[in-house]
């Protein structure tokens, strides 16, 4: 057996362990349960940095040539105790009416790479062609992500004001966005040449799903702090100042994502599984538990937290999800319902039933808060995001086994109206002009075969339908070979074997909302501050909070979630330190 399906199943197992306690895939994958979703502590960002302290990594600024405005070349060193690797950025500047968080840009102000190992002079002088070029460069194994973004338009400017002259930044200025540089891509996994993960070895410290990624924002995340002070001293001299107290760690990574996001969550049922089953696993555990005092005491802790986080951001239209204000009621009624059943026999479990009842936002806020009390092995849930995605249709099973197949599977189709008229709206494509994903109106622009399939419901609807024609032992082939048109649905109907792999949606339908599934995905990533800027493609953060490279060692915390806003707190300074024993 292949460590991929040792890992298949052992998610599989743990699942079945808990399977009376676990949510049911009718709640979990219910599109408005996934767009009301929030960063856990088993998010790529979190685990990440949980590894990175357990394992005693290392990091810093290697050196650093920049202008005064910034313009120039970085490199940080990351050292894991096993290996080295290095962040090579190249900064420049554009005119900010350039500045876009779409994909098809040209140029951006920030172009960098993950390297694995140190950086000599013939590699920096390739990466120097290659890396501002992006998409039209290429590059090597030795590389393992590649990225882009830009300053902030409105705060880095102001930030390097602010310290030159000598002061922290107004809270009232800025905000709940809390970011310097927003980054619009993290390439890797053997695109333009880098290195692919089927090629991590076992005990490589990247060998797990969006690591390399994720080391790479947190550097880049960096990157801004350094650039910022280092244009403030250039300008204020001696009068400027570091950023200070909780303004070293409040502002993160800006990131934005669009329809791209969709594509990937359709057509990887497995992955979207392993991300889905993780939380729950921790979720079910934490429900089963008797409670005690100090369990309550820390999600006591953990609800404050979140209500003063969100009580010190905005107001901002974050249509269809609540924005920072909104959320503080939903807090305050947890508060409640917590107190209400504290001292029920199975308390946790009584306040995500409660909370279920509430709605999805409060569901998911809680299911976040809760996840907080567990402690599970971080070597085993990395391990559970692995997964094997090789499937394969047994062309001899016959009609009634592909009935059954789906009854089980699929049973849910039911109720998505996929016979009405809205129900065939759009059609997915790779556009031709820019190479992001799009949905287009059929009744306005056909196919042509050009079609991204992720019309998963629609497929299998039909294929239900054609099933009706035929015999109970008729094997499938010889509905295939007459109609080819059914062949992926029936590949899809095997490899859906899973108990959270499918979304309970149909993206092509008139009334499909594309930021629901984004935000699953975003919040698995760790990302918060959820801004819709349309249907299809909002803005977030990530790692706000999260300590810096030079914060380091064996007492930094797993806490630096949902901080709060300096100066804005009834105790300011009291979550400052990362350190803290």
């Amino acid at each position: 057996m292949t460590t991929a399906n040792w890992v298949v199943d052992l998610l599989q197992a743990e699942l079945d362990v808990r399977a009376t306690a676990l949510r049911p895939p009718e709640v979990v994958m219910r599109p408005e349960m996934l767009g009301a979703a929030r960063l856990t502590r088993y998010s790529f960002s979190r685990t990440m940095l949980r590894r990175a302290v357990a394992d005693g990594w290392t990091a810093g600024l290697v050196r650093q040539d920049l202008d005064t405005e910034g313009r120039g070349e970085s490199i940080y060193r990351v050292d894991t105790g096993t290996h080295q690797f290095s962040f090579v950025a190249f900064t420049t500047t554009i005119d900010e009416s350039a500045h876009t968080d779409r994909v098809i840009a040209d140029r951006w102000e920030i172009a960098a790479v993950l390297v694995d190992g140190d950086v000599t002079d013939e590699l920096l002088a390739t990466l120097r062609v290659e890396v501002p070029a992006q998409e039209k460069g290429r590059l090597d194994p030795r590389i393992l992500s590649l990225t882009r973004g830009n300053r902030s338009v409105r705060f880095f400017r102001y930030l390097v004001d602010t310290l030159a002259a000598g002061d922290q930044p107004d809270p009232d200025h800025v905000g709940d966005a809390g970011y310097i540089l927003r980054s619009t891509a993290f390439y890797a996994n053997g695109k333009y040449g880098m290195r692919s993960f089927v090629d991590y070895h076992d005990d490589h410290p990247f060998r797990v799903p969006y690591r390399a990624q994720f080391v790479a924002a947190w550097m880049f995340r960096e990157l801004g702090y350094d650039m910022v002070e280092h244009c403030a001293r250039v300008l204020g001299g001696e009068s400027a100042v570091h950023f200070e107290g909780g303004w070293r760690h409040y502002f993160g990574l800006g990131n934005a994502t669009g329809l791209g996001l969709v594509p990937y969550a359709f057509k990887h049922p497995r992955v979207l599984d392993a991300w889905v089953g993780v939380r729950e696993v921790a979720l079910a555990d934490v429900r089963g538990r008797p409670g005690n005092a100090a369990a309550a005491e820390l999600l006591e802790a953990w609800i404050a937290r979140a209500h003063r986080h969100f009580a010190a951001g905005t107001d901002d239209d974050c249509h269809p999800f609540l924005n920072s204000r909104s959320l503080v009621p939903v807090l305050e009624r947890i508060a409640v319902a917590w107190r209400a059943v504290s001292g029920d026999e199975l308390p946790f479990d009584s306040l995500y039933r409660w909370a279920e009842l509430d709605g999805p936002e409060t569901a998911e806020m809680v299911v976040s808060l809760l996840l907080e009390l567990h402690d599970g092995d971080d070597d085993q849930f990395d391990a559970l995001f692995l997964v094997d995605e090789r499937s394969s249709a047994d062309p001899g099973t016959t009609v009634a086994e592909t009935r059954s197949l789906l009854d089980g599977r699929f049973g849910w189709l039911a109720g998505l109206d996929l016979d009405g008229p809205g129900s065939d709206r759009y059609w997915w494509v790779v556009s031709d002009n820019t190479e992001e994903p799009r949905r287009a109106r059929r009744d306005r622009l056909p196919p042509e075969h050009r079609d991204v399939a992720i019309d998963v419901a629609l497929r299998l609807w039909r294929l239900r339908a054609a099933l009706r024609e035929w015999e109970d032992d008729t094997p499938m082939h010889r509905i295939l070979s007459r109609y080819p048109e059914h062949r992926m649905a029936v590949e899809r109907l095997h490899a859906s074997d899973r108990r959270y792999g499918e979304p309970r949606d149909n993206a092509c339908s008139a009334d499909y909302l594309p930021l629901q599934i984004q935000r699953f995905q975003l919040a698995m990533y760790g990302m918060d501050n959820y801004k819709p800027k349309s249907t299809d493609w909002l803005r977030v953060t990530l790692f706000q909070g999260a300590p810096r490279l030079e914060d380091m060692g064996p007492d930094v915390t797993d806490d630096w979630v949902l901080p709060p806003r300096p100066g804005m707190s009834e105790n300011p300074g009291a979550d400052d330190d990362r350190r803290r024993p």
